[in-house]
């Protein structure tokens, strides 16, 4: 890894920065590259004594982190907290409400996001063509929009699929053993970890790819997995013995709305995945283009799903 900058991208580089959600896999991982590459961070977070995963207590203590108390879907506290941070970039992520925010940002003094968003929009789909029933691209595209329209410069970052789905979405860890409900058993996802998300996220943060209003940056996993092929990879890493179920459409649509996870998101990834189950996701082009981004802009290699699951210490 490095983080030596060039002297001609010396004009596009943030010394003093403010990450919304730290306490979430990628945000914190983005906040602790920052940190390392020179930046004063402030941790923008809603609950100021929760604890950060991705950053030690002795990594706090040491690098120039900075907690500070804001929600995004609150533009008073957004703005409130980027005017006593003197942040002039921001890291982001979706949340319902957040495109009031946007202006408050710019209001505050931030001139540069680099926005979590998603490997769902198109490269080739205008964002204001994107309708409301395609959930999850449609909320991401609002987001860019707000950007766009606020004359904020931005970079968006769009990553496929987390290496932590099947963990976290799919798997009941209550019981013994675990059980996991598994549809769509063609489908292959490329199980990117959060952590190398975070790390371009964090990198771009610090210093811009470019002086262009927008910049796109797709991003993808190492290895395209069935989820039988990575629930056979958890259980070998961690030791955990895994019950996996197979099912229909209507039966997983039920098990995902069970789980609490709103009613459109399911409909709209129920529908994506039984249309990838026959079609692949990842267009050639665009899935070479998006792992080879990872250590184009991070420095780091890919993170393997094997080396992913030994991270989680699920043993």
């Amino acid at each position: 890894m490095t983080s030596k900058v060039s002297k001609a991208n010396m004009a596009n580089q943030s010394s003093t920065v403010i990450v919304f959600g730290p306490t979430g896999d990628v945000g914190g991982a983005a906040a602790l590259e920052a940190s390392k590459r020179g930046a004063k961070v402030w941790l923008a977070m809603r609950n100021l004594d929760k604890s950060i995963k991705a950053i030690t207590k002795e990594q706090e203590q040491q690098g120039s982190f900075h907690r500070i108390q804001a929600d995004l879907s609150d533009a008073d506290s957004v703005k409130q907290a980027v005017q006593q941070s003197g942040a002039k970039a921001a890291f982001i992520y979706f949340t319902p409400g957040i495109e009031g925010s946007i202006q408050a940002m710019k209001d505050a003094g931030i001139e540069y996001v680099v926005f979590l968003s998603s490997f769902s929009l198109e490269a080739d789909h205008p964002l204001r063509q994107i309708p409301p029933s395609e959930f999850i691209p449609y909320v991401h595209a609002q987001v860019e929009i707000a950007l766009e329209d606020a004359g904020i410069a931005h970079t968006s970052l769009r990553p496929a699929q987390f290496a932590s789905n099947g963990l976290k979405m799919n798997t009941d860890q209550s019981k013994s053993p675990w059980e996991a409900k598994v549809a769509f058993a063609r489908l292959r996802s490329d199980c990117i970890a959060p952590n190398d998300i975070g790390r371009v996220g964090g990198a771009v943060l610090v210093n811009r790819p470019s002086s262009a209003a927008k910049d796109v940056i797709y991003l993808c996993g190492p290895q395209l997995l069935t989820a039988d092929e990575q629930f056979d990879i958890i259980m070998r890493v961690s030791g955990k013995k895994i019950e996996v179920v197979h099912q229909n459409h209507e039966d997983y649509t039920k098990y995902m709305i069970g789980k609490g996870i709103p009613p459109p998101v399911v409909k709209y990834l129920v529908e994506f995945m039984a249309k990838a189950d026959n079609e692949s996701i990842y267009p050639d082009y665009l899935y070479k283009e998006g792992l080879a981004n990872i250590k184009k802009y991070s420095g780091y290699e890919p993170t393997s799903f094997e080396e992913y699951v030994s991270s989680q210490n699920l043993g």
